[in-house]
């Protein structure tokens, strides 16, 4: 009998709470695994381990490796000995203990998450996703004498304990355990708001809120955060709260500079994230009491008229101020003509590496690096899966290469070499296709007809394309702005399998020529190089398959993430001082 597909489902609201840099996972009710793979691309170091009672579902776990170890069997029964845990009460525990859609299965969850929850150490997280008895649909089909949950049955005999918000409260206190937030999972409903117009009279007389009872009407479940506090009798360790606040001045580089990294620290209990792309200044002083504050500029360039009444607000409210620059700050004029006041008006810089750190120290001593990393790692390529092989005529056979180009404003840099490179088009004509994301001029300067044209598109279709080639092309010629752009794009194609064939600007300072990638430093390199990605796949798949593990090991956010949160905790830790400095800066800033 097939595998039923409720158990190769993935929470995606569940799995984005989950600490990116946790080191032991346990999962109750872990299905098939799906879950655990899926988090494993973001943490392929996890220990992760479950608890499953369908045994089929168990073995589905066990044979496809997701886990590093399945228990099959009752929550309520299993010791942590059996899962490879048998010293908690001394050691570190568990750093994430997780409840997806089981609590209301067990008998009594109360004494099962009260059991489980003492695996956690100290400051862990309990993640559960639990059902809403509240919700308007198991209203009305009570009311009808009818026995479902939102149409589907998901509110069925299987559940043997059923809970309100009040109750999913209750419960996490019963287990010692700190509830941090409860987030309600609506999903789009248009007799959600008929109900709440039907019911809307008889509230008052019943003594009910009209809001609170629309708003736990709507929830299908709620995904509870809780944090496990010391033991008692011992000192509360609570964290203080910071609000990360970003103005994105660009949305294309934002994701992996800024919405990638600040989703990461959403995570961590306290850690609050909020992301736009205007000037909202109505909206600053919205912060929790007791709460931390941080603004981060992300390359924010504007007329200073305005640029100085945000920074005026940001101050007023008591924001740590950061500008997010990844780029050569005399390549933009608008900066320039304001004597660069985007970085001067700001406590602090932060930026991807080290020879930009240096110029933007110019402008403001307080400059952070932090380099690019990728937040998920793509499932390692099966080369094979897709071979087909084509003769070249010099007595062997090799797959096709698809030969990969995306990037912005390049011209310059990939037109010295397009002779070489329609040369070799020419010669290996069958054996290799060109992609091309975005550049219209490279892509009809191309002389074959192997060819193919992407617009501008999302970051999430422009890395669906990359996946699909064998190599790439990374051209910087050695200029003041290329030489302090990052290494962003050979990570990406690392992470996707892809071999890389790149300049030496940027480039030589990350890539290990001949093991992680190719490095080229004339029209004659270029050409030869080019020539052995395409012709020989064996060498080709070694440097890709070595850039991905270097990848891997090293350039994965979830290992570097918590490094943004320390320094803004020691720069909140210096804001007097630093507000100071910044007024001698900018002068501009000060009280008129």
């Amino acid at each position: 009998m097939a595998l039923a597909d409720y158990y190769n489902r993935v929470n995606l609201d569940l799995l984005q709470q989950i600490p990116p840099a946790a080191q032991i996972i346990l999962e109750v009710g872990c299905g098939a695994g799906a879950m655990a793979e899926a988090y494993r691309r973001i943490n392929p170091a996890v220990h992760y381990l479950g608890i499953e009672l369908n045994p089929e579902a168990a073995q589905a776990a066990r044979g496809a490796g997701r886990l590093d170890r399945v228990i099959t069997g009752d929550a309520a029964a299993v010791e942590p000995v059996a899962l490879g845990l048998p010293a908690l009460a001394a050691g570190p525990g568990v750093d994430c203990l997780i409840f997806g859609d089981v609590l209301e299965h067990m008998v009594d969850p109360w004494s099962v998450l009260a059991r489980l929850a003492g695996w956690v150490r100290e400051g862990g997280l309990v993640l559960a996703c639990i059902p809403n008895v509240q919700h308007y649909s198991v209203i009305v089909n009570l009311l009808r004498g009818r026995w479902s949950y939102h149409d589907e049955g998901l509110l069925d005999r299987t559940h043997l304990r059923f809970f309100t918000l009040e109750g999913i409260h209750e419960l996490f206190t019963r287990a010692r355990l700190e509830v941090y937030d409860v987030q309600p999972r609506m999903w789009g409903d248009a007799n959600a708001e008929r109900f709440r117009q039907i019911m809307t009279p008889v509230l008052g007389p019943l003594g009910i809120d009209p809001a609170r009872f629309a708003a736990q009407t709507q929830a299908v479940q709620y995904m509870v955060r809780a944090v496990r506090g010391p033991a008692p009798g011992a000192t509360a360790t609570s964290c203080r709260r910071l609000l990360l606040w970003s103005l994105l001045g660009s949305v294309i580089g934002s994701e992996v500079r800024i919405q990638e990294p600040h989703r990461f620290l959403a995570t961590m209990p306290g850690v609050r994230v909020v992301t736009g792309t205007g000037l909202q200044f109505v909206d600053l002083g919205r912060t929790l009491p007791g709460e931390d504050r941080v603004f981060v500029e992300q390359r924010v360039v504007i007329p200073i008229g305005d640029h100085l009444q945000l920074q005026r607000v940001l101050l007023e409210q008591g924001y740590l101020i950061v500008a997010e620059f990844d780029d050569d700050p005399l390549h933009f004029s608008e900066l320039v003509s304001s004597d660069f006041f985007a970085l001067r008006s700001c406590h602090g810089v932060q930026t991807t590496t080290e020879p930009l750190a240096q110029v933007l120290r110019e402008y403001n001593p307080n400059v952070q690096v932090f380099p690019n990393q990728l937040a998920i790692l793509p499932p390692p390529r099966d080369f094979f899966d897709s071979d087909v092989e084509v003769d070249t005529g010099r007595g062997v056979s090799v797959s096709p290469a698809t030969l990969f180009f995306g990037a912005l404003n390049r011209e310059a840099d990939w037109a010295p070499f397009l002779l070489a490179l329609n040369r070799v088009l020419a010669e290996l004509k069958g054996l290799v296709r060109v992609l091309v994301v975005h550049d219209q001029a490279l892509f009809q300067a191309l002389e074959t007809t192997d060819k193919a044209f992407e617009p501008l598109c999302s970051y999430d279709r422009y890395h669906s394309l990359l996946h699909m080639a064998d190599l790439a092309w990374l051209p910087l010629e050695p200029t003041r702005f290329n030489r302090h752009k990052s290494d962003l794009k050979f990570l990406e194609c690392a992470g996707h399998g892809v071999a890389v064939l790149a300049s030496p600007t940027v480039y030589s300072g990350v890539i290990r020529h001949g093991e992680t990638g190719l490095i080229y430093g004339s029209q004659e390199g270029f050409r030869d190089q080019l020539v052995r990605l395409i012709v020989d796949t064996t060498f080709r798949r070694r440097l890709a398959t070595s850039a991905y593990r270097e990848v891997a090991e090293n350039r994965l956010l979830a290992r570097h993430y918590r490094q943004r949160e320390a320094w803004y905790r020691a720069m909140l830790g210096r804001l007097p001082e630093l507000n100071r400095e910044l007024m001698e800066r900018a002068p501009e800033l000060k009280p008129r």
